[in-house]
């Protein structure tokens, strides 16, 4: 994982400090990618192969508040972990997998919550998994964002 010393380790801090402000340049987003993915692999590396290869986006544990807007009957929650990719959280039903949900995630520094499309991938009791599906990649690039400084200690 980047460490303090490492050069990676304040440049992925400084641009994930921009995309959490939605103000990073499209000059930029190519050296966001890069060390987005290079911050992944190591964190397999660090896991001992607990993580799988498959994994293409970050996770990290992030407590953020997320309102279920759709289907109706499901409660408002905290995740415990999110990342570009998706998010998971404790919940007490077990939602089919394959259930569209909208999701309304609020974001410290943002006036209005992101609005988002997300399929339950896995469920069971006490847990959820779901993939967002189109997300804009300014909203992606914030959740990274939050990811990478969760993961990394940033401010």
């Amino acid at each position: 994982m980047f460490a303090p010393g490492d050069p990676r380790y304040e440049e992925i801090l400084d641009l994930a400090n921009l995309a959490t402000l939605n103000l990073l340049l499209d000059s930029q987003r190519p050296r966001w990618r890069e060390l987005v993915t290079q911050l992944l692999g190591s964190v397999r590396e660090a896991s001992g192969g607990a993580i799988p290869e498959r994994r293409q986006h970050l996770r990290a544990p992030v407590e953020l508040e997320v309102d279920i807007l759709a289907p109706e009957e499901m409660a408002s929650l905290a995740t415990s972990t999110i990342g570009s990719g998706g998010l998971s959280f404790r919940i007490a039903e077990e939602i089919p997998v394959g259930t569209v949900m909208d999701l309304s995630i609020k974001v410290a520094g943002r006036k209005v919550p992101l609005l988002v499309k997300a399929q339950v991938v896995r469920s069971k009791p006490g847990e959820l998994a779901a993939a967002f599906i189109d997300l804009f990649q300014n909203d992606r690039e914030l959740l990274e964002g939050i990811a990478v400084k969760a993961l990394l200690g940033g401010p």
